[in-house]
This record gives structure tokens, sequence and C-alpha cells, in this order.
């Protein structure tokens, strides 16, 4: 091993101390360079896009974030464009009204596939050619195939961490650059985590149908103002976990097995997933209490008698948590 020679004191590479005076001058300097780069960077900070900020460096949202309307207020507004708030009364549920059922539906159908359709796969995502094929075979358009949409910020997550296999539309990058800047969802390390136990729930604007098409896309106020309420009684169940297992002991203690059988068919006939236990617990409430327009939901399609659906209604409203 050979040792390295003693430097050269002497030699033009060594450079002798500066005076004191010049030492003090250069660290006055070094002291403002850095301080300018510090408010440089404060800057960017306060003015750069919150969603195009990698994950860590985000600024943490509150859930105040979001302005925050009743039901009323919700169903009084009109917008050309996405609109987002938070309900009044539980701001864990983020509501965005879009402004026709076909911007709705480019933005959450794939998710719609994934979560909840028969059809869907539930371990990866369809893709676009894949979408199109299950809307036909259920003879829907991107409009009809839902008229409002629910999802806990978990299962919102879990979708964009399975995207990584599609190529999303701009719809959808939209969707969560929003969820992102609300609060909702957060990217740690390249995987998109959910912030908290929050829900999103959709509606939209009232429209026409469009009579080139043989699915009913039509949605007045009527329509409107059920699905809305419908749709918020998912984040309710999302959200509560007293209102979530209330209705579960319904289900399981209340109704005979019988009901739960009848109750399937109908959800079968609506293309829903059969194996998801907890997605026929959460669209029974929904339907039984909050689905005001009979063109929805009523005793026929369920296949019972008005009396029956009643006592249902009344097993479910019975001592609520």
């Amino acid at each position: 091993m050979s040792r390295h020679a003693p430097p050269n004191l002497s030699g033009p590479g060594y450079r002798r101390k500066s005076a004191p005076g010049s030492s003090r001058r250069r660290q006055r300097w070094a002291a403002l360079v850095l301080l300018g780069l510090v408010l440089a960077l404060v800057l960017a900070w306060r003015l750069w896009p919150a969603e195009s900020l990698p994950g860590p460096l985000r600024p943490a949202l509150q859930l105040e974030a979001v302005a925050a309307e009743d039901v009323d207020e919700l169903l009084a507004a009109r917008s050309s464009d996405w609109r987002m708030r938070r309900l009044r009364s539980n701001p864990a549920i983020l509501v965005i009204e879009f402004p026709n059922l076909t911007a709705q539906g480019m933005a959450l159908n794939r998710m719609a596939a994934w979560v909840e359709k028969v059809g869907g796969e539930r371990e990866r995502l369809l893709g676009d050619t894949e979408l199109v094929q299950l809307l036909e075979r259920s003879g829907d358009t991107v409009g009809s195939f839902l008229q409002g949409h629910d999802y806990p910020a978990a299962r919102l997550a879990r979708f964009f961490r399975l995207s990584r296999t599609v190529k999303l539309n701009a719809e959808e990058l939209r969707l969560r650059g929003l969820l992102t800047h609300a609060g909702l969802l957060r990217e740690v390390d390249g995987v998109w985590q959910a912030v908290s136990a929050q829900a999103l729930i959709t509606f939209t604007a009232e429209q026409a149908d469009d009579p080139a098409t043989p699915a009913d896309e039509g949605l007045d106020a009527v329509r409107r103002a059920s699905v809305l309420r419908h749709e918020l009684s998912h984040g309710e169940f999302f959200t509560r976990p007293d209102y979530a297992a209330h209705c579960w002991q319904v289900w399981r203690e209340r109704f005979s097995e019988a009901e739960r059988a009848q109750w399937r068919r109908y959800l079968a006939a609506q293309h829903y997933n059969l194996a998801d236990e907890e997605l026929m617990v959460n669209e029974m409430q929904a339907l039984l209490l909050h689905t005001s327009d009979a063109r929805a939901f009523n005793a026929a399609s369920l296949g019972v008698s008005e009396a029956v659906l009643n006592d249902m209604r009344e097993r479910l409203r019975r001592a609520p948590p």
C-alpha cells in the first residue's frame, strides 16, 4: 500500500489564509445568496399548482379547502363545468356536479365497471375497447351507464394504483387532480393512498334525452334531486360506521333470506356485481329510504306489494343509530 506524499505548502496550488475582513465579506455574500434561494423556493411553493407538485411536496389540504353547501344549495346551483363542493352536514362527503351525463361517464364509467358492474374485472381495469364493449352489452351509452356515482376514498386510491396498466383519459386525470387537491387522495413514493375515511359522490345537471339512442338519458328536476339524495346516502354509508352497521344489522337480522334474494334478483337486473355483499346492503338502504323518483325504483320493480315495501322501509327506519 502506497502512502500519499505530504502536501506542498509552497507550490502553485497552495492558497494562503485570507485576511479577516475578506473572510467576513465572503460569509455575508454567502448568507445573502442562501436567503435569496430560500425566498425563491417559498415563492415557487405558494404559486405552483398543488396538483402539479410531486406527492411528498404537496401541502396538506384540510376538508375546509372546498366550499360547503347543503342539499338545497347543491340542487339550486347551475354550472357549465365541473362543480366541487362538500356536504355541509357531513364534510367528509365530497360532491362533484358534472354539466351532463356524458362528462360524468367519461370520468367515472371505468371506475364503475371495476367497482360494481357485472362484466368488469375486480383485479384490473378495463381498457377503452373493453369498456365500450361492456356498455354495448348492457345497452348503454357513455351517459346512461349510471346517473350518479359513489366511492369511498380507499377505493378511489386503489383504482388509481391499478391505473398503471391502462391509459387514463383526460377526464379521469382531471378527476385524480381534483381528488388530490380536495384532500381525498395523496401520492406517496409513487403510490396513491386515501388521506382519510372520506367519500366522493357525483350527480349532474338536468338534460334532455337523446332521441338518437335507445337508452334513456333524460334527467329532469325530479330525477336529478332523487339521484343526488340517493348518492348522498351512499356517502353517509361510507363515512358513518354507525349508520353502515345499522344497515348491515337490518339486512342480516330483519330481512328474511327470501327478501334478500328478492333484492339480489333486482340488483342483478341492474347489472350489479352480486359477489359484493356490501354493495347489496348499500344499494338496499339507498333505494328504500333515499330514492324518491318512482321511475327509478318502486314496489313492482322489486317484485313486492306496496305494503311489503313500506314494511321493509319501516324495518330499516326503526331504531337507527
